[in-house]
């Protein structure tokens, strides 16, 4: 593919530039000790790259990316090894019946509604001043509460209004300003991935052709380490037959004499 190609030899054209810098320790212009930048080599070129559109590469890239799924532990409950914690609620005794109301799955108490209820005192207790005062201070405490309604209910009236569309006006406000951000990261979304699309499009020809030619160089080595293999052989053949010829001769020089 012509990602991984031209990818690895532009990965290895920056790492080594970055390699060769004269200070190791990347000092700064501070004098400052600086954590070197981390090297990350991205060789995606989808624009380019089409093999991930085959049918076929992408149900075995899918088949890779499952298999490797299946060793991630845990599988399924990740959960498990961190069970669910127990509350306390034994030093609230107040929570802790609730608590208990709830995993019974009992229902929860009405509300009392009694102390807003203007009630005289039992009729036994009619004539008893003392019997009256809280039925007298309750009343008023009502008649208090009342009071503030109506004075809340007045308010709403007269400025409720108002105070709904400001509220109204303050929300579209916020909506228009969050719709304009997104519009405006939308943009440059479309942007970016406009100019990775014209980028990547304008060195497609120049990738394709060094591809190509690294392609032809591969096969010329092959072509010239099989040749080499082949003369090694032939000369691997005559170095024994000279060694067998001398052998012969030497025998019959040593027979003549």
């Amino acid at each position: 593919m012509s990602s991984s190609g031209a990818g690895s030899s532009s990965g290895a054209g920056s790492s080594s530039g970055a390699g060769s810098s004269s200070d190791p320790m990347g000092v700064n212009g501070d004098g400052q000790l600086a954590l070197p930048a981390p090297k990350i080599l991205v060789d995606a070129l989808p624009y380019i790259d089409g093999a991930y559109n085959d049918p076929a590469i992408k149900s075995q890239v899918h088949a890779l990316i499952e298999e490797e799924m299946k060793t991630f532990k845990p599988e399924k409950d990740y959960l498990a090894p961190w069970p669910m914690r127990e509350p306390d609620f034994s030093k609230t005794q107040l929570l802790e019946s609730e608590w208990m109301r709830v995993c019974a799955g009992e229902p929860m108490p009405k509300m009392d509604t009694s102390r807003y209820q203007i009630e005289g005192p039992p009729e036994h207790l009619r004539k008893d001043p003392e019997a009256w005062k809280p039925c007298l201070d309750n009343a008023r405490a009502q008649l208090m509460h009342q009071s503030n309604r109506l004075v809340n209910l007045e308010l709403l009236h007269q400025h409720g209004a108002k105070l709904w569309i400001a509220k109204n006006n303050e929300l579209e406000a916020s909506a228009k300003q969050l719709e304009a951000k997104e519009a405006e990261i939308t943009g440059k979304i479309e942007a970016l991935n406009r100019k990775r699309k014209a980028d990547q499009l304008a060195v497609a020809p120049k990738l394709q052709a060094m591809e190509a030619e690294w392609v032809a160089s591969v096969k010329k080595n092959l072509e010239i380490e099989a040749k080499n293999l082949q003369l090694e052989a032939e000369c691997e053949e005559l170095r024994k037959s000279m060694e067998t010829e001398t052998s012969n001769k030497r025998k019959r020089d040593e027979s003549e004499s």
